[in-house]
């Protein structure tokens, strides 16, 4: 959702969603985790904060939104000013520098070792297992519409309306007086406060997170999501990250049937199909008056614009 803010509704790439939905969820990690020892004579754990605590885990969730948020708008101030393919260049190569900080900062993140025992809200209450995992699937499937709705109000908002507008021509938008560049920025940052809150959910989720979990090539599953649900549409990136899962958990089960060489290449396959039927759905319910237009219009395009960002 926050990637789909950013790109289908503004036209802004972002090449580093791991990098922001990482920081979000080492923040979180850090924050929620108490001061537990390593063994019965060892020091701490690196990367544990000590909060700890029910409440305390929401301050955390929001600590690691603003710290997403705010690196997103640091990031982001320099860039817009210039050509998308700038902001594009600057969060691709912080989403290495993000990777490489968290792998190599031990004293702060733990390196790259696993930082365990993060908790979840209802530890206390449900134990780890089946339950616990339906238990947090509610939620977080009650943060996501949460989340919906906001954007959905937002999006449909004059400054959603606005955000539109500069995504279709910017030059046209500036001219009716329109602030591209502090919409773009709240636009980007509100987006990777959302990775961030999505990071901190994930790193809950799982109880133990690692920097390679955060690759930059983790980016671009995040983008099969938007472009298989619908660039710009908020309720269909739902639905295309839940067919997003679907098909890499078939592909998961599919490996034990074919030999070592075959199962490497059943990732990629799967990516493939999964752009093939959306760019089949797309032909499908275009015109061929449109798709004439639409093939003039994106021969000048820039490649990091969203599909159906034009015409």
């Amino acid at each position: 959702l926050g990637l789909n803010l950013q790109w289908g509704h503004t036209g802004l790439f972002n090449a580093g969603v791991a990098a922001f939905v990482g920081v979000g969820a080492y923040v979180f990690a850090m924050f929620a985790t108490g001061s537990v020892r390593a063994g019965a004579f060892g020091s701490t754990y690196p990367g544990h904060w000590g909060l700890a605590g029910p409440i305390d885990l929401v301050l955390a969730a929001l600590f690691a939104m603003l710290a997403a948020g705010v690196l997103g708008v640091l990031i982001a101030i320099p860039t817009l000013r210039l050509r998308a393919d700038y902001l594009a260049i600057a969060t691709l190569a912080l989403g290495e520098i993000v990777r490489l900080v968290l792998k190599n900062e031990r004293s702060l993140t733990g390196g790259d070792q696993t930082l365990p025992l993060v908790p979840r809200p209802f530890d206390a209450f449900v134990p780890r297992g089946p339950y616990s995992d339906a238990v947090f699937s509610l939620v977080a499937i009650g943060v996501a519409l949460g989340i919906l709705f906001v954007l959905d109000f937002l999006t449909r908002a004059p400054w959603g309306r606005n955000l539109h507008a500069i995504r279709e021509d910017e030059e046209a938008a500036m001219a009716l007086g329109k602030d591209a560049f502090t919409l773009k920025l709240s636009s980007f940052g509100i987006g990777c406060a959302i990775m961030g809150l999505s990071g901190a959910l994930l790193a809950s989720f799982n109880g133990v997170i690692t920097p390679d979990q955060f690759a930059p090539a983790a980016t671009f599953s995040a983008y099969v999501v938007v472009i298989l649900g619908g660039s710009g549409n908020n309720r269909g990136v739902i639905l295309g990250g839940y067919l997003f899962f679907l098909f890499t958990w078939t592909t998961q089960q599919l490996k034990g049937y074919f030999p070592g060489d075959v199962t490497l290449k059943l990732d990629y396959l799967n990516q493939v199909a999964i752009g093939l039927g959306r760019l089949q759905s797309s032909r499908s319910r275009t015109s061929p008056s449109r798709s004439a237009g639409s093939a003039r219009s994106t021969s000048a395009a820039s490649p990091f614009e969203p599909a159906g960002s034009r015409g």
